[in-house]
């Protein structure tokens, strides 16, 4: 049963059966709603980033996206061939993304054009974005199989917190620091 059937039902059986009524709606709604296949960090989706077509080597990270749960939207450059299915955005569009710690953040959604799954990694090091962790399709981008960042996209030089002449503002110390780091004001 749902609300909409308990608001038709009347008022004689509302007071007579209101708590069995609510207690079966309740029930229902909480099967519903974990049946859904809702995920903390949908991504996947195919979105629009703007009026601008990116260029081919371009990454783009577009934000507010009212396509995205996340807002955000991401595209990178397609740097190997794409695996049987997969597809990659055209014209000014990208692929729905969210802010990760790890891989298990990045949730696909079902019509996601990307059949690899995604990734954790930063996708940029300068601008606003710069050195966060995004969801990033694997069928666009080659991730090392050996070496110290075999399996996983490594951390660019650009993004090393413990050198001094990286001024992103998103890395540890810099918001804040305007003796240092003059564009770092928040």
């Amino acid at each position: 049963m749902t609300w909409g059937a308990c608001l038709l039902l009347s008022v004689a059986m509302k007071r007579r059966h209101s708590v069995g009524v609510l207690v079966v709606s309740l029930v229902i709604a909480a099967f519903g709603a974990s049946s859904t296949g809702c995920s903390d960090n949908p991504v996947g989706r195919i979105c629009d980033l703007g009026t601008a077509t990116p260029q081919a080597g371009e990454v783009v990270v577009a934000s507010p996206s009212l396509d995205c749960v996340s807002r955000t939207c991401l595209r990178v450059p397609k740097s190997r061939e794409l695996p049987p299915g997969s597809k990659f955005p055209e014209g000014n569009n990208g692929l729905c993304t969210a802010e990760c710690s790890t891989d298990a953040d990045c949730d696909r959604v079902p019509e996601s054009p990307c059949i690899l799954g995604f990734t954790c990694g930063m996708a940029v090091t300068v601008g606003p974005f710069c050195c966060r962790n995004f969801c990033i399709c694997k069928d666009y981008i080659v991730i090392p199989d050996t070496g110290p960042d075999a399996g996983h996209l490594g951390v660019p030089k650009a993004c090393d917190p413990s050198d001094k002449q990286n001024a992103c503002c998103n890395l540890a110390g810099r918001a804040g620091n305007t003796a240092e780091y003059p564009l770092c004001k928040t």
